[in-house]
């Protein structure tokens, strides 16, 4: 226990290192994690075409396996959602391998028992599922001679499933994950041989709507995606007859994708679970060609640290302030559905105009400065934009502001009641950093609700 406790404090920030292999080496596996610990299942090792009904659970607390109940139905390429502490199993193929399954199974960790839920209206395999809201949405893959384009929601609180609106291009072998409200799904093939997407497509559930987002590094299918310090990992995959272990990272907030060091074993057809920031990949296969070989290796990766853990959400939307300049600060509101913050400083002039000089409205010295930019974890890095001219209420003459912004504008937050704002104004050569907390702390408690991703 505390030679795993000191290996933990010591791993080195975006690397892999391996951990206590998996009990059963398979490929086509699903992970979910309920309190803390990993659950593989399915898959099947090699061989053949035989799924199997192997459940075997890991510890990372302790860096060992234990077998739990198997699943009542053998099977290979399911997907999992996890929802009140249960992990949900959905589609799959039959044992013989190519039969879609439409098979929907829950297990209880705390009883180590599964039951039996409404079947998904379209069987499936290879398809990509997340959880939003308590809700399981299952997307894509592949029936028994076609792709499937269709998404599908389950509500394990009524066990009733939903028809939604369609991927625009149907395909299997994606990845896919939920951050922030949204489902981001990435990858994916038509043939599981010569095509191949590098493609980004993000879901909307609160819209059923679909959006197109950067693409990724590199095209490939049979890949995995997990989420840990407020960001997307596309881990493996394939992109050919063999398999990848290159790792791309994709931030929400600011649109954008980075390459970050790879694994240290190439997997495909794998699955992958994060736990306190730290991301499992677990079993897979080096190569499709025959015989199928399945993997017991498991990495653990350890991602680059992402500030305070805090995550920014609409509970932050407030009025904020520095007690050195009371009377003076920040409106902070953040819009969760396009991934913005928008923030107005209300200020003083450093110089107090000539005497003679008449407001309207107010003092003429006051001033407002409006920022606006992306967010991702605890900071939001914003544009500054300065406006001039306008009279209260008038419309001549009008206000002018440069769509070119003057300067940045960082908040960085440590939890629901202090922030600190770097800012730097670039045609006044002014910049500077001040603490900043709530004028009133009414929305605290909405905040901390809402602070875990």
């Amino acid at each position: 226990m505390a030679t795993l406790q000191v290996s933990l404090l010591a791993a080195q920030e975006d690397s892999w290192e391996s951990v206590t292999p998996m009990p059963t080496a398979r490929e086509s596996v699903a992970a979910c994690a309920v309190d803390g610990r990993i659950y593989a299942v399915g898959g099947f090792p090699g061989g053949s075409d035989r799924g199997i009904m192997t459940n075997e659970r890991y510890d990372p607390a302790t860096d060992s396996w234990v077998t739990m109940a198997p699943m009542p139905t053998g099977r290979r390429m399911p997907v999992t959602g996890v929802v009140g502490g249960k992990c949900y199993v959905i589609g799959g193929r039959t044992t013989d391998g190519q039969t879609p399954l439409d098979a929907v199974e829950a297990y209880d960790p705390a009883s180590n028992s599964w039951q039996t839920r409404t079947s998904m209206p379209t069987a499936r395999f290879g398809h990509a599922a997340a959880v939003v809201n308590d809700i399981i949405y299952v997307f894509a893959g592949a029936g028994r001679n076609n792709l499937v384009g269709t998404t599908e929601a389950y509500d394990p609180s009524t066990d009733r499933w939903t028809t939604l609106s369609s991927i625009p291009i149907p395909r299997a072998l994606l990845g896919a994950a939920a951050f922030g409200g949204k489902i981001y799904m990435m990858g994916g093939t038509l043939d599981g041989d010569t095509s191949r997407y590098n493609r980004l497509d993000i879901y909307d559930p609160a819209t059923d709507t679909w959006s197109v987002g950067p693409p990724m590094p590199m095209a490939k299918y049979s890949l995995t995606a997990a989420v840990a310090n407020g960001r997307i990992y596309a881990i493996g995959g394939a992109n050919g007859p063999g398999a990848l272990n290159d790792v791309a990272a994709f931030d929400p907030g600011a649109g954008e994708w980075t390459v970050v060091s790879p694994m240290n074993t190439r997997r495909a057809r794998f699955a992958s679970a994060a736990v306190d920031d730290l991301v499992y990949a677990i079993g897979g296969t080096i190569s499709f060609g025959n015989p199928h070989v399945g993997m017991d290796q498991v990495e653990r990766y350890t991602p680059e640290a992402a500030g305070s853990g805090f995550v920014i959400n609409p509970g932050v939307n407030d009025a904020w302030y520095n007690r050195a300049t009371d009377g003076q600060g920040l409106l902070i509101a953040v819009f969760p559905v396009i991934r913005q913050v928008f923030a107005a400083w209300f200020t003083y002039d450093t110089e107090r105009p000539p005497e003679d000089v008449e407001a309207i409205l107010g003092d003429p010295g006051h001033r407002w400065l409006t920022a606006q930019g992306p967010y991702s974890g605890d900071t939001a890095n914003l544009k500054i934009f300065v406006t001039a001219g306008g009279l209260f209420d008038a419309g001549e003459p009008s206000a002018v502001t440069d769509p070119a912004g003057d300067g940045t504008l960082t908040i960085e937050f440590a939890d629901c009641e202090s922030a600190l704002v770097s800012y730097e104004i670039t045609s006044l050569n002014l910049s500077g950093e001040i603490p900043i907390e709530r004028v009133v702390t009414d929305n605290v408690a909405l905040c901390e609700a809402l602070s875990d991703p």
